[in-house]
């Protein structure tokens, strides 16, 4: 059966306190390392498909990779979201967040990624399996995908933020 939020989200979990896990990310074959690794400092651990082996391989196969490396994964690739919606590995395993750029004319990758990154405080995502689109426009829709009763809380803390 699924495990509660209580087993698999690190959150959850109590982690101790000064155990910070490192920043890891992938970024899908379409992103470049250098145009926007430096987003998110000199600490992260950036993968590619390259990198991983997965150059040319079917969605899931990528997304299966990056979740074994614990990564955050960066996509301007829109069915590279439902795969990650709907991944085999969703029951049971943990997943680390996917910020999804939406194709834009009038904001540069990176501005849009800035403001992917305003939206989560890095020690959510990686508690987290939080879904962040930025549209054309640069606004932004955040969802939390780990567990109901992690998303509900979220929404009552996102209402609570806007009074």
């Amino acid at each position: 059966g699924e495990g509660s939020a209580e087993q698999c989200c690190p959150a959850k979990q109590g982690r101790e306190l000064g155990a910070m896990p490192k920043k890891r990310v992938f970024f899908d074959e379409c992103l470049g390392r250098e145009e926007l690794g430096a987003l998110f400092g000199s600490k992260a651990h950036i993968y590619t498909a390259m990198d991983l082996g997965v150059t040319g391989k079917e969605d899931t196969r990528v997304i299966t990779k990056a979740l074994e490396k614990k990564c955050l994964i960066v996509t301007v690739n829109k069915d590279f979201v439902d795969f990650y919606k709907d991944h085999p590995l969703r029951k049971g395993s943990f997943f680390y967040g996917l910020i999804f750029l939406g194709a834009s004319k009038i904001r540069s990758r990176a501005e849009q990624l800035k403001k992917a990154l305003s939206e989560i405080a890095w020690a959510d995502t990686r508690d987290h399996d939080d879904l962040i689109t930025v549209y054309a426009d640069g606004t932004s829709r955040h969802e939390r995908l780990c567990h109901p009763e992690c998303a509900e809380e979220f929404e009552k803390e996102r209402q609570g933020a806007r009074r």
